[in-house]
């Protein structure tokens, strides 16, 4: 074998294993990453035999939720990009947050549907077990797995650090 096809051959060998090294990585990382299944955050107070058996029912409508998370971040996005814009208007600004309640409302009415279903299936205790976290968003006291529970911001908390807070006129 020539020196030529040798060091070829070492080059692509390098490259497949940074290829695969990257594959790899990148599953590790997303995994941390993944967002909550629907109403999952709302069963963890129940059992686990419990959560597998409603796990088919959310199962069912993860495309949906799929597709309803994605109008969701992108109608945000596309707000951002209007508050962000130096000549944004009245019109624009407005018609981006009627796109965002739109896209927010389609959002929670599918999640509903959802929790309709599940709390359907679960008997009483358990139902009363799930319930609370139907009625307000997580709080870090009952978010057990470590996750911290966090608002959306529009600038992600990146400006609000940098900016001085204003002085009062008083």
């Amino acid at each position: 074998m020539s020196h030529r096809a040798l060091l070829g051959l070492v080059i692509l060998s390098v490259a497949i294993n940074l290829l695969l090294v990257g594959l790899i990585g990148g599953h590790f990382i997303k995994q941390g990453s993944n967002p909550p299944s629907p109403l999952g955050w709302a069963l963890k107070g129940v059992s686990p035999e419990v959560r597998a058996t409603v796990r088919p029912l959310m199962k069912e409508h993860a495309k949906d939720v799929l597709l309803a998370r994605r109008d969701l971040r992108k109608t945000e996005r596309r707000l951002r990009r209007v508050i962000e814009s130096e000549t944004m208007t009245r019109e624009e600004l407005t018609r981006s947050l009627s796109a965002m309640r739109e896209s927010t409302a389609r959002y929670h009415v599918l999640i509903h549907d959802i929790g309709v279903d599940v709390l359907l299936s679960l008997k009483a205790e358990q139902r009363l077990k799930a319930a609370p976290y139907l009625f307000r968003p997580p709080s870090p006291q009952r978010l057990r797995d470590g996750r911290e529970a966090r608002l959306p911001s529009m600038d992600r908390g990146n400006r609000a650090a940098q900016e001085p807070a204003p002085e009062s006129t008083n």
